[in-house]
């Protein structure tokens, strides 16, 4: 027998239809405003990749260190908030955002159009430059010359996408971090490794001689504090942010301190003006 839409059971089902509906949408309601929530919660959690030389790395005590580790301290002191860094590997950078794992991640990430599609940029707050570094005998010029040849990359990375796009026949050797890169490198593993100049730099000096010299650059890359895309109150409070910490001189502070140089002068306010 062909049950009736008008019975009683009906009547039941639909009010637990609607009932389930409305607890749903009152709970997306609730979570839709992440800037509120970590104010209320009183604590935010940044997500950033450990290994990573000059931006976010171990000291000889074994503390974070690094200019994007004081980014996120006076991006959490600013907000009026506890910082809890939450420790990654680049390659879980954006996974990490995608998952609720963390809130945002501060992690020398650049802003890609890929990117783009996946979660939510704010307005540039550092620059990264990337390099294709090699052994000293080897003569590369460009990306033609990396056909058939190894070529480390950092997983899910700038500079691994722009190997992979330029030189397709060239053979990618990935690892899931700087720091596991760094250490193939040390150890004789690699001859050709794209990367930012700051882990090249680390790779030499961890090496105790010029092991690998820069072969050209691949790019300038400008980098964003990530959130989730749909977060508009958050990035227009973390745009704001940015903006004021580029004119005041902070950020730039914060770069110079750790990189030995300044912020590029298109990126500060201040420096534009005068």
């Amino acid at each position: 027998m062909r049950a009736s839409c008008r019975g009683p059971d009906f009547a039941l089902h639909l009010l637990a239809f609607l009932f389930c509906a409305a607890a749903l949408l009152a709970a997306s309601s609730a979570r839709a405003d992440l800037l509120s929530d970590l104010r209320q919660r009183g604590v935010i959690r940044v997500g950033m990749a450990v290994g990573v030389p000059l931006f976010s790395y171990l000291d000889a005590r074994q503390d974070l260190a690094g200019s994007d580790v004081d980014t996120a301290r006076l991006l959490a002191s600013s907000l009026g908030v506890r910082l809890e860094i939450v420790r990654l590997t680049n390659a879980e950078r954006i996974t990490a955002i995608e998952t609720g794992a963390v809130d945002v991640v501060v992690s020398s990430l650049s802003i890609t159009p890929e990117r783009e599609q996946q979660v939510g940029f704010s307005i540039p707050y550092a620059r990264l430059y990337v390099v294709l570094a090699g052994r000293p005998a080897l003569r590369v010029n460009g990306y033609a010359d990396l056909a058939g040849l190894e070529v480390g990359v950092t997983r899910n990375t700038a500079s691994g996408a722009l190997v992979a796009r330029f030189a397709p026949r060239a053979r990618l050797v990935a690892f899931d971090s700087d720091m596991f890169l760094i250490e193939a490198a040390v150890a004789g593993r690699l001859d050709l490794f794209s990367t930012q100049g700051a882990v090249l730099d680390a790779v030499n000096r961890q090496a105790g001689y010029k092991m690998f010299e820069e072969k050209f650059v691949q790019h300038e890359f400008d980098l964003a504090v990530a959130m989730p895309r749909r977060e508009r109150a958050l990035r227009t409070w973390i745009n704001a942010w940015v903006f004021e910490q580029l004119r005041s001189g902070r950020l730039n502070e914060i770069y110079r301190r750790h990189h030995g140089r300044d912020l590029p002068a298109e990126l500060r306010p201040a420096a534009r003006v005068r």
